[in-house]
């Protein structure tokens, strides 16, 4: 066993982080259609894939639901988001991208570490990975539990902390350069408390994430 320190990690806007990650450079996201939520996250105006489109250079999205990308490409004239399974490298884009973005799709995986050989595959050593996940370690999780309850994606696989996403880019060949944590909001009393013991403890948030590269 040992003792991973959890104190360097700082507390984020997750959308305008990523924004000024991808600002002004070639951009790969993956899950770009944020499926099944893909309707609601349009009309609610949070569709990460429109965000990164703002302030990139160039944007090309992956994913693996037809219906969804068919539905952007017709309702929102969205047109760069390419059909395939981030799990198989032959179903990357052949270009050079300066940052390639998983934003909460790592969760959803059976394969996860097949998906980040593919990604090192496709990726160049001057590319980043910019990966966020759902935090073991969130406060809001706890309480819930204690609630005997989780509120939780139904499609959702598993649960990474700090020390465990690291691990898991170590092994298939990736260096964590940064980390950060996110909350998702909420709403009412209980919500507004817990976000503001968030911003003393940031490793207790919803959401994790890192920037990495390849190891070379």
């Amino acid at each position: 066993m040992i003792k991973y320190k959890l104190n360097n990690t700082v507390l984020v806007d997750r959308v305008t982080y990523l924004q000024d990650i991808c600002r002004s450079k070639n951009v790969l996201h993956l899950g770009a259609t944020d499926a099944p939520e893909t309707i609601e996250a349009v009309k609610n105006n949070r569709l990460l894939h429109l965000k990164i489109k703002e302030v990139s250079n160039s944007l090309v999205g992956l994913d693996i639901s037809t219906a969804m990308i068919k539905w952007l490409s017709k309702s929102q004239q969205i047109h760069n988001i390419l059909h395939g399974n981030i799990e198989n490298s032959e179903d990357y884009p052949h270009d050079d991208f300066d940052v390639i973005v998983a934003g909460e799709i790592f969760e959803h995986l059976s394969n996860p570490g097949k998906a980040l050989d593919a990604i090192r595959v496709n990726a160049k050593p001057i590319t980043k990975l910019v990966i966020t996940v759902p935090n073991a370690y969130s406060l809001k999780g706890f309480i819930r539990a204690l609630g005997k309850h989780e509120l939780i994606h139904p499609d959702h696989t598993l649960h990474h902390s700090p020390y465990t996403l690291k691990s898991l880019l170590e092994r298939h060949g990736f260096i964590v350069e940064s980390s950060f944590s996110y909350v998702n909001g909420g709403q009412g009393l209980a919500a507004s408390i817990a976000n503001f013991l968030l911003k003393l403890f940031p490793q207790l948030a919803e959401g994790i994430g890192v920037v990495c590269r390849l190891k070379v």
